[in-house]
């Protein structure tokens, strides 16, 4: 297989006389982390990580998005803002980017503009230069305001587009958004994701080219997930038809349900016959911290997936999975992952195939939880599948199933308005109700709550993490732990004793 590609790339440089070049984006930071440790990485992990992928070369880092948002602040009391100021003062000759959700933060509701302009405003605040928008309903209408601020600030600006084999989700559909995305907005990049990774080979080879012929000069970036064991292949194919930029993740923080390792991609796409500018001793080193991290606290290295074809049913992305699978053994049902992920390609279906990136994997996957437990399917509806139905989110682009649309309407809550109100500006009460707070305080209390922002614990240079120096470890986990706490260690003859509250 990669003797016929690498045919294809030597026909390109016959014909055209020169070779392309593939950029990588690193996405270790945020999607690798996300796919195999549930988004439970701390800021003071990634930063003695953050030089080596700098001094790497990789042509940006995907920083950021609202799913670290939320583990920050919801699960490890950290400021993912400050998050993002301590990775741009580690890494300040390489791009950050930040990915934003359309018009949806916290809780997946769609929030008023202000709001999503002041997200945007206090990224670019802290450090991201590039914003990569996404709506998993292809709706441009949605990421409007976040793109429109993005580029009043001087930041570059991308759309990602995310892969649905269901029947409405045509090549042509997709060159078509991605020709609006650069013709409405002027947007740099045009991206295309497959969450789930079971974007077939031959299908790259008719979507790649249309949907690159539709942007014109701009760059076409592609991501997906190893889930099905296909993700290597499809970078390759997608690289060779077209794509100019990948996103990829660090081994061991990649492969499984997480993307590609970039070692092997660099190794990979050189042997085709493109030029990729990076290093991969660099890669490699940062590779053995983050082995040695994963080792220490107890998390775990990606390793290549077997084929599974529920894959192909559920469609259930990596990241998503990681966190549900969490979910349910924290609630004691673990044992119940394998019904809950067949009743997840059901409901996928009755409810219009959604495309599988956030919120609808965490939405779909609510609603057959209930399913499962409680026997009668829908019966108990979460809030969020009727908003969906109803249209809170936008315009679906394949109907529900009409039976089921009558049992989510019937049985969800009946406070929930049958027709979308209009959401009015929200900043200037949040600028009275907090006079004295910056705009980094007030985006973060009106995300999270007052009890979460001031939950806060500090982070800083002065608390990375050590995989080297386990004294280093001792004390930076003292300093981090709110309660009483009394401990000594010994050094030859010589001993310290901590006394703390």
């Amino acid at each position: 297989m990669l003797d016929q590609l690498r045919a294809q790339v030597a026909a390109e440089f016959a014909r055209t006389g020169k070779r392309r070049r593939i950029k990588l984006i690193d996405d270790t930071l945020r999607d690798g982390q996300q796919c195999l440790w549930a988004t439970r990485m701390r800021t003071e992990q990634m930063l003695p990580v953050a030089q080596l992928i700098e001094a790497a070369g990789v042509d940006s880092i995907m920083a950021i998005a609202l799913v670290q948002y939320d583990a920050s602040m919801l699960f490890l009391n950290q400021n993912p803002l400050e998050r993002l100021r301590l990775l741009a003062r580690h890494m300040p000759k390489t791009e950050l980017r930040a990915a934003v959700r359309g018009n949806l933060m916290r809780g997946f509701f769609p929030v008023a503009d202000d709001i999503t302009e002041l997200f945007v405003e206090r990224n670019f605040a802290n450090g991201a230069r590039r914003f990569t928008l996404f709506d998993a309903l292809l709706n441009n209408e949605n990421l409007a305001p976040g793109i429109n601020r993005a580029k009043a600030l001087g930041a570059k600006t991308s759309v990602m587009l995310v892969f649905n084999d269901a029947p409405a989700y045509t090549d042509e559909i997709y060159a078509e958004k991605a020709r609006e995305a650069v013709e409405d907005f002027g947007v740099d990049a045009i991206a295309f994701g497959d969450s789930a990774g079971v974007l077939p080979i031959d299908r790259i080879r008719t979507l790649v080219p249309a949907m690159k012929s539709a942007i014109g000069d701009r760059e076409l970036e592609f991501t997906t997930h190893c889930m099905t064991g296909l993700g290597p292949v499809q970078y390759l194919e997608a690289a060779v038809h077209g794509v100019d930029v990948i996103y990829c993740s660090i081994d061991p923080m990649a492969n499984g349900p997480a993307p590609a390792a970039m070692q092997d991609m660099v190794r990979d796409l050189r042997y085709l016959g493109f030029e990729v500018d990076v290093d991969i001793d660099k890669l490699d080193k940062a590779g053995d911290i983050l082995r040695a991290m994963a080792e220490q606290e107890g998390q775990p290295l990606g390793e290549p997936a077997e084929y599974d074809p529920a894959l192909f049913v559920n469609r259930y992305a990596g990241g998503a999975l990681a966190n549900l699978r969490m979910q349910l053994q924290a609630a004691g049902i673990a044992d119940r992952l394998p019904e809950v992920l067949d009743e997840i390609g059901r409901v996928r279906v009755e409810l219009g195939s959604p495309i599988m990136a956030t919120p609808y994997p965490a939405i779909i996957a609510g609603q057959a939880v209930m399913n499962v437990l409680h026997g009668e399917r829908y019966r108990v509806v979460p809030d969020e599948v009727k908003k969906y139905v109803l249209g809170y989110f936008g315009a679906l682009p394949i109907p529900v199933d009409p039976d089921v649309a009558d049992k989510v309407i019937g049985n969800g809550s009946q406070k929930i308005a049958l027709t979308p109100p209009p959401m009015e500006p929200v900043v200037p009460a949040l600028r009275a109700r907090y006079p004295y707070a910056d705009d980094d305080e007030l985006l973060l209390r009106q995300m999270y709550g007052d009890e979460k922002f001031e939950g806060l614990g500090p982070t800083g240079t002065a608390t990375e993490f050590s995989v080297t120096h386990p004294i280093v470890d001792l004390v930076s986990a003292l300093g981090r732990n709110r309660s009483p706490v009394r401990a000594s260690f010994w050094l030859g003859d010589s001993s310290v004793r901590v006394n703390g509250g």
